[in-house]
């Protein structure tokens, strides 16, 4: 469809048309919402429920839809310049995650342009557009689908796992709770081993080093977050913790890439001036 009106006027990502698709799905994810809300509230009503921990359970809800949202806004805004405001924001309010959607896109970008500069630098197709949203939605939606078609067969033998606890001289771990940090620590260094990848491709520039600066960040903060939790008694950053160690990270690296442009550091490496460099190290050696 988007291919074909883009026939009879110039396409733009940021068409009225596109706007309007994104008002329909933020009215309908809103819409559910609402309707869940209400429902698990009576729910809970009617099973007389401790109404504390409901409310406990609204606090931490809003705390991990609202603070992340903050990064999320960040994404939106990398992904501008290449498929405007509508897609990325449909994208990453509803089902997208910020690291998997500019990877993504960045690397159809590549495909068709050459690079994400080279393709913001040119006129963007209705072709273009659609490529990239492919990209970027149908590997992400597999799991949702695994889930409608197979979630039947597989949970029984999930909470049978989950069940179960290995024996260790400590008194045995739950094995759901050890596939769960497995998974997690698994997708950190997915994170890290991406940061490293961009490092070593780079010339020891300071743009090259944001998002390892990130990790390390947001570990320590997690660090002293669980030294204050669990040594000094302060309980309520338990559910505090990650978002605020996310946008500490965040913030940082905004203060020092604010700077750099600030103050004129190199963010990308001038050729002529690393071969003067590699020059002038080779006469001292």
């Amino acid at each position: 469809m988007i291919s074909t009106l883009s026939a009879f006027s110039g396409f733009t990502p940021n068409s009225p048309l596109i706007y309007g698709l994104y008002g329909a799905v933020v009215a309908f994810v809103v819409a559910m919402s609402l309707y869940y809300i209400v429902r698990s509230v009576r729910r809970a009503k009617a099973l007389n429920m401790d109404m504390g921990k409901i409310k406990k359970v609204f606090t931490t809800s809003a705390v991990f839809s609202i603070l992340p949202a903050i990064g999320i806004g960040i994404g939106v805004v990398t992904l501008i310049g290449s498929i405007g405001i509508a897609l990325p924001a449909i994208r990453l309010s509803v089902i997208g995650s910020l690291q998997y959607e500019t990877m993504m896109a960045d690397g159809a970008a590549s495909a068709i342009a050459g690079s994400m500069e080279e393709f913001i630098g040119g006129n963007i197709t209705a072709q273009d557009f659609v490529t990239i949203a492919t990209v970027m939605t149908i590997p992400i939606v597999t799991g949702p689908i695994v889930v409608i078609f197979f979630y039947k067969k597989f949970q029984p033998k999930v909470q049978m796992l989950s069940s179960k606890t290995s024996a260790t001289s400590s008194g045995g771990i739950n094995i759901g709770d050890l596939l769960f940090q497995v998974v997690f620590i698994g997708m950190i260094l997915g994170y890290l081993a991406m940061s490293l990848t961009s490092i070593a491709s780079g010339a020891g520039y300071v743009d090259n080093y944001y998002n390892f600066l990130a990790i390390v960040i947001a570990a320590l903060c997690m660090y002293v977050f669980d030294l204050l939790i669990n040594k000094c008694g302060q309980t309520w950053l338990d559910s505090f913790s990650t978002p605020f160690s996310m946008l500490i990270a965040m913030a940082v690296v905004a203060v020092i890439s604010y700077f750099s442009y600030e103050n004129g550091w190199p963010l990308k490496p001038d050729p002529d001036e690393v071969s003067a460099a590699v020059n002038a190290l080779a006469a001292l050696m």
